[in-house]
């Protein structure tokens, strides 16, 4: 049974970092209370505080992630942003395997330590004796040059604010998480756009240069009203070399004219 959080008061509402700024704010959401992450603005994490489900997904696109365990049996998961840690608490509490997770800002797995319930974690789930979750402040393209680490699923959720991170999306990006993918391994990136429309840009040039490392690439919408691909919001990318058909999918098109992301061509 878990144990009552240890944060229980009123955290500072913001926090300055080496790469902006960071709000927390007690609300509720459906009838309960809980707390959210902002980064620069954005919503980006959060956690309910009610201790019954402190560990439960509060917001609805990282549910998408639970997609990968219908075609694999995770044992080992490398999870690319860490900010409140809202997934990596649900996967350590609901699977059995072990994740890394890694993070640019230093100040965020601190801020999720003290407010969001990730000491908690630690405690209940013994994690400083089993190592099941080893959290990373690294630059997630230095840390896959620099590990050797072969992992089943990739879950990738960074972002500056509302923009994902850019070099995460490029070819070389995928090659190199696909180079620590085991083989049939799954590859899940979060995106906001629209397949279509004034925000379907770089979601299209993201998909069409996925496609050019992995043999099946697909998109998930998070949000039934997004099922056909025509709104701004949250999608998931769901990339692999095995064939899968996962659920909730939408139908995209990309053309030889969709840029393909490049190192080269986002330092431009």
């Amino acid at each position: 049974m878990p144990h009552q959080g240890k944060k229980a008061g009123k955290p500072p509402e913001r926090i300055e970092t080496e790469y902006g700024y960071i709000l927390i704010e007690d609300t509720t959401s459906r009838g309960e209370e809980v707390r959210l992450y902002r980064h620069n603005g954005a919503y980006s994490s959060g956690t309910f505080l009610r201790d019954e489900i402190k560990y439960e997904i509060l917001f609805d696109y990282p549910k998408k992630y639970e997609e990968a365990f219908r075609f694999l049996d995770v044992r080992s998961a490398l999870m690319i942003g860490g900010a409140a840690y809202q997934y990596p608490k649900y996967y350590i509490s609901h699977h059995a395997g072990s994740m890394d997770v890694v993070e640019i800002d230093p100040m965020a797995e601190k801020i999720a330590r003290e407010w969001f319930f990730l000491d908690d974690l630690y405690e209940d789930f013994d994690l400083n004796r089993t190592g099941r979750l080893t959290c990373i402040t690294a630059d997630a393209r230095e840390y896959l040059s620099s590990t050797d680490r072969i992992y089943d699923v990739v879950f990738n959720d960074a972002f500056t604010g509302a923009i994902p991170v850019a070099k995460l999306a490029t070819l070389e990006a995928a090659a190199a998480i696909r180079d620590h993918l085991a083989e049939g391994g799954i590859y899940m990136s979060n995106i906001i756009g629209s397949s279509i429309g004034q925000d379907a840009a770089f979601m299209k040039s993201m998909i069409a240069t996925t496609k050019k490392v992995f043999r099946f690439v697909h998109v998930l919408y998070t949000n039934p009203e997004d099922r056909n691909g025509l709104y701004r919001g949250n999608y998931m990318i769901m990339a692999t070399d095995q064939k899968i058909e996962p659920a909730d999918k939408i139908r995209y098109h990309v053309s030889r004219y969709d840029p393909i992301l490049t190192d080269a061509s986002i330092s431009r």
